[in-house]
């Protein structure tokens, strides 16, 4: 495997197809982040701290059941309705960290490995209304990592419906990481977002010329998000009116549940 806490530097990138065009791209960073890293590393360097202020921050409420208990009891639950053994599992959260306090994530992507295989990805997206939904998969040998895919359960963009439809394929390996998602709606593809990102070494010497190459990342990513929006709207996309979720938080390997109180 050879995963380790890791930075990758590379590109996000969208392509809206219909029913106008419309693409950009921005050089960003990740943080690939092994759960049982943090407290050490917090120790370790100067620009990064666990769950306190710094530079760059890891914080356990930015994730997870977002009530600031620990991710790794939140994975290990998920694996285990996963049918996936708990044992000695390594847990690695790829997302922007806190850059000055501040971070929002509009996907963080967890990878559950046993000793030797990959066993499990979790999917955890967030939109702009404060909600959230995990897609989470059980990887076996049957399981395509270039095309697996899952019903919409969650409002993400104002700009596009809830019935659709998402596909992934993912990489990642200790040189490069891949995400790439390509939204359909009514089976049309409607968009491709995409990461793709190069390793770096986790240390202060890369964190503090990233703060630098990238100054305030994650305001930078709220700002765009909204810039293009507007820019969508000066395009005249038709505005898809908010609907709240009406589906449980997590979905596996493509089945979900309806929230309690929308059950029949």
């Amino acid at each position: 495997m050879g995963l380790r806490t890791s930075i990758f530097d590379g590109v996000v990138v969208h392509s809206r197809l219909i029913p106008k065009r419309h693409s950009f791209k921005y050089r960003v960073f990740s943080i690939l982040f092994n759960i049982d890293d943090l407290k050490n590393f917090s120790n370790k360097y100067i620009f990064f701290s666990y769950n306190k202020f710094n530079l760059f921050s890891f914080f356990d409420k930015d994730h997870g059941e977002k009530d600031g208990s620990k991710p790794r009891e939140w994975i290990l639950k998920i694996a285990k309705n996963q049918n996936i053994s708990c044992d000695n599992l390594r847990i690695f959260c790829l997302c922007y960290p806190r850059v000055l306090g501040y971070v929002f994530n509009p996907i963080s992507v967890w990878f559950v490995y046993d000793e030797e295989h990959l066993k499990m990805i979790v999917y955890e997206v967030r939109n702009t209304f404060g909600e959230d939904h995990s897609y989470s998969f059980k990887i076996d040998d049957k399981f395509d990592l270039d095309n697996h895919k899952t019903k919409k359960l969650m409002h993400v963009s104002p700009f596009i419906s809830m019935d659709g439809e998402y596909k992934f394929s993912t990489k990642i390996n200790k040189r490069k990481v891949s995400i790439v998602i390509k939204g359909f709606i009514e089976k049309k593809h409607l968009i491709t977002a995409s990461f793709k990102g190069i390793y770096s070494p986790f240390n202060d010497k890369k964190l503090l010329s990233n703060f630098l190459k990238y100054p305030f990342l994650t305001l930078k990513i709220s700002f765009s998000i909204h810039f293009q929006a507007l820019i969508l709207w000066l395009k005249n996309i038709k505005i898809v009116k908010h609907i709240k979720s009406k589906y449980s938080k997590i979905s596996y390997n493509g089945k979900y549940s309806y929230n309690e109180k929308y059950k029949r």
